[in-house]
């Protein structure tokens, strides 16, 4: 008995094998877990954007629909008259009718 210890006991091979596997799996682990909260963080964030507009946003389609849906004098002297979008539409179809 000179070595101190049995060697048929310990397989040093086994444990250096099963080490390997086992960090590989954690580094494997590690890897999925931060790709799936980096898509899972972009999604909320498209998400946010997409569902919740900005306050400038909204006062922009607001200027927008005023522009679009309202009559408004433009020069008056000029007879310069701004009318609904829809109104002008059919208007242009009931001229090109006749």
């Amino acid at each position: 008995m000179s070595s101190g210890y049995e060697k048929r006991d310990v397989s040093v091979k086994g444990i250096v094998k099963g080490s390997i596997f086992l960090v590989a799996l954690i580094v494997a682990m590690v890897v999925f877990v931060r790709d799936y909260f980096v898509y899972s963080m972009e999604k909320a964030v498209t998400e946010a954007a997409v569902n919740y507009p900005s306050r400038e946003l909204l006062e922009i389609r607001a200027s927008e629909n005023e522009l679009l849906d309202h009559f408004r004098i433009i020069d008056k002297e000029k007879g310069i008259f701004q009318i609904p979008i829809v109104l002008a539409m059919e208007l242009v179809v009931e001229d090109y009718k006749n």
